[in-house]
């Protein structure tokens, strides 16, 4: 593995190293280009210098280990490589399962967590979020079902999984079971997975009969297997933001720095570089959102 002095991504106690120039065509030029970069000295981190991330890096194209490199990649990666480096930080990408990053933050294991988290009353109880993507959900499916499951009203009695510790999607599931069994069906069976890949693995072994990703994630997935995957396309079982999150009236300054730096690329239009490569662009926003809401400010 290659060691660089600009990223680092640390995979449970083993650390691997991952440098943001690595990434394959990375946008030239940022909203800092024609200013000085902030002052790193200027913000606290847990460790001077490096912004450290916690991350599922399973997140297909947010933040994602490229099988053909061991390399993160990504556009949510590519985001904040971008800020930290205009911030004159180093960063330090730790591996977490979703469902334990905002315990991570509260252990202080990371200054800030990414990962595809949307925002809802009970997290925002403990952290703030920094939205940079539209994003939502949809079902993945074996190849051999398109077109048998299209809705979650159609999978009504069937188990389908999820990530752990995505409680938006359990509230979604909540409203979809009450209508399952004002239909004299029975409930969607929920089964839950730390991780992306072994909810797929699952799926393939007619252990559950859908997964749900984002719609993103799931057009991706059938891209690269499509013997084997179809997704209900054009289906959004609940719309969202997906976020960068930190904890709660902890770090303000890191919160508006990062905040300040997503804002920065979608004015300079590098932000729209960076999704266009990831064929991301139907997600984009025009501005950041802040706990959920486009348009507000830390």
């Amino acid at each position: 593995m290659q060691i660089t002095s600009s990223a680092r991504r640390v995979l449970g106690a083993t650390a691997l190293i991952a440098a943001a120039g690595l990434v394959a065509g990375c946008s030239t030029g940022s909203a800092a280009d024609d200013e000085p970069a902030a002052d790193s000295s200027e913000l606290t981190t847990l460790e001077t210098g490096i912004l450290k991330i916690g991350s599922q890096q399973s997140y297909i194209p947010g933040e994602y280990i490229d099988e053909e490199d061991d390399q993160l990649k990504g556009f949510a990666f590519e985001i904040i490589e971008t800020i930290a480096a205009d911030l004159g930080l180093e960063t330090e990408w730790i591996q977490s399962d979703y469902s334990a990053l905002i315990a991570g933050l509260q252990a202080e294991q990371f200054d800030m967590s990414s990962g595809g988290m949307s925002p809802n009353p009970e997290r925002l109880e403990l952290v703030d979020m920094v939205g940079y993507f539209q994003s939502g959900s949809t079902f993945l499916l074996r190849a051999a079902d398109e077109g048998v499951y299209t809705d979650a009203q159609s999978l009504c009695g069937h188990p389908v999984g999820l990530l752990a510790g995505s409680t938006t999607l359990q509230a979604a599931f909540e409203r979809e079971n009450a209508e399952c069994e004002a239909s004299g069906n029975d409930p969607i069976e929920l089964v839950e997975y730390t991780a992306t890949p072994l909810g797929q693995q699952d799926l393939l072994a007619e252990r559950i009969d859908a997964y749900t990703p984002d719609p993103l994630q799931a057009a991706k997935i059938v891209e690269a297997d499509p013997d084997l995957y179809a997704w209900t396309e054009g289906y959004n079982l609940t719309p969202y933001t997906t976020n960068f999150t930190f904890l709660k009236d902890t770090n303000p300054a890191l919160l508006q720095a990062v905040f300040d730096g997503v804002a920065g690329l979608m004015e300079s239009g590098e932000y729209l570089e960076i999704l266009e490569k990831y064929d991301a662009l139907p997600g984009a926003l025009d501005e950041p959102a802040y706990n959920g809401e486009i348009g507000a400010t830390p």
